[in-house]
């Protein structure tokens, strides 16, 4: 039986809109549960975070090993200065994969960043910067210039 793949998002040039939320304020919650077999993820290209929130995390744990990347994201402070959460679950910042790459805004300032997360190299970002990522050439016709 063939497994089908899902929990794959490209967006470019989104702008993500994030307001206050009661309990903690995320963007994303991954809920890819195994790094070897599961190739799912999300990679946000080209996007800005804005909003109304305060202390937003860019992503939390939802299972064992998350894979989010942003890349060229300009983030406002809405963004928390730590950046990412393990949900409370530390044993879960071994096996996780977050990222970012060329963000800026104040909101990517890296100072304060959780020691779990990477600012990406360009050889490991460019896996997540094409719609290879998410075998676009099969369904999406045509592929976006990101210069």
């Amino acid at each position: 039986m063939m497994k089908s793949k899902m929990g794959e998002i490209w967006m470019q040039g989104t702008e993500l809109y994030v307001e206050e939320d009661k309990r903690q304020t995320v963007i994303t919650a991954q809920d890819r549960e195994n790094n070897e077999q599961d190739h799912t993820g999300f990679s946000f290209v080209q996007c800005k975070i804005r909003g109304t929130a305060q202390g937003a995390y860019l992503g939390r744990a939802g299972k064992s090993s998350p894979r989010v990347v942003f890349a060229f994201t300009d983030m406002s402070n809405v963004v928390h200065p730590e950046g990412w959460s393990h949900n409370l679950t530390p044993e879960r910042a071994q096996t996780l994969f977050y990222g970012e790459y060329k963000c800026s805004g104040l909101g990517a300032a890296s100072a304060a960043r959780v020691p779990y997360s990477s600012q990406l190299t360009e050889t490991v970002a460019l896996r997540f910067l094409t719609l290879g990522f998410i075998d676009g050439s099969r369904w999406l016709l045509p592929p976006p210039n990101l210069k």
